[in-house]
């Protein structure tokens, strides 16, 4: 008995894994475009980082797809902090909110 949770918890881990492994690329992929984003809008990405919010399944052509939205903050002069987010469908970019900030 033990032996068969063993190769159970084995098997779940080995579908898990290339789960795991997209999330982080994703994860990375939005990070490097908020950087790049915020340099060309003249903001600062606090904190350099991104968190995930949400995750869903979208079909696409009757594969799944898996739809992420992270949620970030960032900054005009570094003195203030504003919210945003970042939807994103595989590894494309679906939309870019930000919180309604003033210009420098």
């Amino acid at each position: 008995m033990d032996l068969l949770i063993v190769v159970v918890l084995f098997g779940v881990g080995l579908m898990v894994w290339p789960l795991l492994q997209k999330q982080q690329k994703a994860r990375e992929w939005a990070m490097s475009y908020l950087r790049r984003q915020c340099e060309q809008d003249g903001l600062q990405l606090l904190d350099q980082t991104v968190e995930l919010s949400s995750t869903k399944i979208r079909w696409n052509k009757g594969r799944p797809l898996a739809v992420r939205t992270y949620v970030f903050e960032f900054s005009v002069d570094g003195g203030d902090r504003y919210q945003g987010s970042l939807q994103l469908a595989g590894y494309r970019t679906l939309s870019l909110q930000l919180d309604t900030h003033r210009f420098q």
